[in-house]
């Protein structure tokens, strides 16, 4: 029998797969948002942030406390976000609003990650199928479908 006498790399070196890439700064984590985490929703059609004053959402907010929100992690996927202002986001039959009460169903929201820009989706428990969308003019709608440009958010992770 011959034995090679060439060195193979004593000890072995275990095989690691490939590091995932680092999320860029202030951008939502690939997983989604984390409970507490406060954030802006840049829209997609405005580019603006997405706020909630008066009982009404629109996507023309700066970065203030109507246009702040905190994340609440209600289980799996189900999320509730209140502004800094104390306002929950709703969708209360066919319109986009706020409301004041703590635990509203129609305060639940399922996140949607849009794998090819990066950008989030809010799907309305009380109303299954339909999101949250905002038109180039900065007013709300809910809309049946996801794949529209107008329901995508980009979350800007603050502080």
């Amino acid at each position: 029998a011959v034995v090679s006498t060439q060195s193979t790399g004593y000890p072995p070196q275990p095989q690691y797969p490939p590091r995932p890439p680092m999320c860029p700064p202030n951008r939502a984590p690939p997983q989604g948002l984390a409970h507490g985490m406060r954030v802006h929703f840049r829209c997609n059609k405005t580019h603006k942030n997405l706020r909630l004053m008066s009982g009404g959402v629109n996507g023309m907010g700066g970065k203030g406390k109507y246009a702040t929100f905190q994340v609440h992690v209600l289980g799996p996927g189900q999320y509730a976000f209140q502004n800094a202002d104390g306002g929950w986001l709703a969708v209360k039959g066919s319109r986009c609003t706020g409301t004041n009460s703590y635990r509203d169903p129609d305060s639940f929201f399922l996140l949607h990650l849009n794998q090819e820009d990066g950008s989030i989706s809010l799907e309305c428990q009380s109303v299954p199928g339909w999101f949250i969308a905002i038109k180039k003019d900065g007013s709300s709608k809910i809309i049946f479908a996801d794949r529209k440009p107008s329901t995508h958010f980009f979350p800007e992770i603050l502080a």
